[in-house]
């Protein structure tokens, strides 16, 4: 007589799969260079000055430039959260908060990968491929939910089209109420209720065919037209109303940015994950290609997600999600097996694993709140800023462009003359600004640095060297990172 023992080869495996996965967003983002993004310190500022004033900011009060000029923080739902997890965590929640929108980026990007492809031995690598292509935009910014969201409004689509149950289409406004309050990328997620209300009329002007057992099927336009015109509506629910789109059309207008700020230009091609993306992009062109029926649904998304993605190293997340979407979906569905539910043992084995595993790579890395800080005293003029402060020294504050984030956040009762808000500086006064720090001719008639009662200067620039022997200013501070020069008629 013959026992029959279970096989729990395929469940092992299984469990593998996943733990390998949900173990790389803490390989890939408990590192100090999370700290080191320039923006977040004016993000934290901002969260700091909402939860103070119990309302959001209309005008501009951090910097000297643009004092008083209308502005919105249109990120303010995350600011008010950064800052909380900063007041609670230090910059470990900074850390924490990028830590989990990766986790849940992942777990997004792999459930839109498993609608279409349900063999983890594929899927789980693709979703690989797309986190590794993602991995320069792992920093705590506003971004993340935008990758995020994304995923979940294609997430929503796409099980609708299979499953025909239109009421689902309902959450997309909530969606897009949230969306509108964490970051103004919300605008994105148009391109993808777009594209779904086009495919059907394409379709019919494309006579479009369906292969058999193909779920993957057009919404009707009517339904997508009222539910894109709800999520118009939903975005207005946010406290600078229609005013939101009017910060959206600024940032449209500054095309001269892309050539000055390094995460505004094209993808150099200098890292393997610029490759990563390019390669993606390939495979899903593709994939598209060799199709006998083709999607018009993502086919209008790829072009789109080349035109955004290759314009700005900052959006290549929109071409890496898009191009995941189409690979998977380009399988037959005859060839696509049934989805294995995990059981509630393994689940308990997976979550024990990877928290295990997030455990081991945070002591690896050696996460603390001192060691956070001393990277950060590393990047930005921490001492300097101390020293300012012991000084009580009088402004106007002059600084450069990579730092006026920090400077926001670090000293609050000095003005900045310039920070990362790009939206609030024009283009030829950062250009100028640039040509003042690089020591170009003219650089000593600049009128903020002639008004400036307090330079705070990276010690490498030209224009640090030039302050030496300006006569106009005084050193009174210098270290390994920054040197202080403060006027001589200002603060004598």
């Amino acid at each position: 007589m013959k026992l029959s023992l279970p096989n729990y080869e395929p469940q092992f495996r299984r469990c593998l799969f996943l733990i390998i996965l949900f173990s790389i967003p803490a390989w890939l983002t408990l590192r100090f260079t999370g700290v080191d993004d320039p923006d977040v310190w004016w993000h934290l500022r901002t969260g700091q000055w909402i939860l103070q004033h119990h309302w959001v900011p209309y005008s501009e009060s951090f910097s000297t430039f643009a004092m008083g000029n209308p502005w919105a923080a249109y990120s303010w739902l995350f600011e008010v959260l950064i800052y909380s997890l900063f007041g609670w965590l230090g910059l470990v929640g900074l850390l924490a908060y990028t830590y989990a929108m990766v986790l849940a980026i992942t777990g997004e990007l792999h459930s839109l990968v498993r609608k279409f492809e349900t063999r983890l031995a594929y899927s789980v690598p693709l979703t690989v491929l797309a986190l590794l292509a993602m991995a320069p935009l792992y920093t705590p910014r506003p971004w993340l939910f935008s990758i995020l969201l994304f995923i979940v409004e294609l997430n929503i689509l796409i099980g609708v089209r299979h499953s025909r149950r239109y009421r689902r289409l309902l959450l997309l406004p909530l969606l897009f109420a949230l969306w509108a309050n964490l970051h103004i990328q919300f605008v994105l997620g148009f391109l993808v209720l777009g594209a779904a209300m086009c495919e059907e009329p394409l379709g019919k002007l494309l006579r479009h065919r369906h292969l058999d057992g193909d779920q993957d099927k057009a919404l009707p336009v009517f339904y997508m037209t009222l539910i894109a015109l709800a999520c118009v509506v939903a975005t207005l629910l946010n406290p600078y109303h229609f005013r939101i789109y009017a910060v959206v059309l600024e940032l449209v207008r500054q095309a001269g940015f892309y050539n000055l700020v390094s995460e505004f230009g094209a993808m150099n091609f200098r890292t393997p994950p610029d490759w990563l993306v390019l390669g993606l992009t390939l495979g899903a062109t593709f994939a598209l290609g060799r199709q006998r029926v083709v999607r018009p649904f993502w086919v209008l998304l790829l072009l789109a997600a080349y035109l955004i993605s290759f314009r700005s190293r900052r959006d290549v997340w929109v071409v890496v999600v898009i191009a995941v979407g189409v690979i998977s979906s380009s399988r037959s569905a005859l060839l696509v097996g049934s989805l294995e539910t995990l059981q509630k043992a393994q689940i308990i084995v997976i979550v024990a694993a990877v928290g295990i595993l997030l455990f081991i790579t945070a002591r690896a890395n050696h996460i603390s709140e001192d060691a956070l800080q001393v990277a950060v005293a590393k990047a930005y003029p921490v001492r300097a800023a101390d020293a300012v402060e012991e000084g009580g020294y009088a402004g106007p504050l002059y600084n450069h462009f990579d730092w006026g984030g920090y400077l926001v956040w670090r000293l609050p009762k000095l003005p900045v003359s310039m920070d990362g808000r790009t939206n609030l500086y024009n283009v030829d006064r950062v250009t100028h600004s640039v040509m003042v720090w690089t020591g170009q001719p003219g650089w000593a008639s600049d009128a903020q640095l002639a008004s400036a009662g307090v330079v705070i200067a990276q010690r490498d620039f030209a224009l640090t060297q030039l302050l030496r022997l300006d006569p106009r200013f005084q050193l009174v501070y210098e270290d390994q990172v920054a040197v202080v020069f403060i006027s001589k008629t200002k603060n004598k």
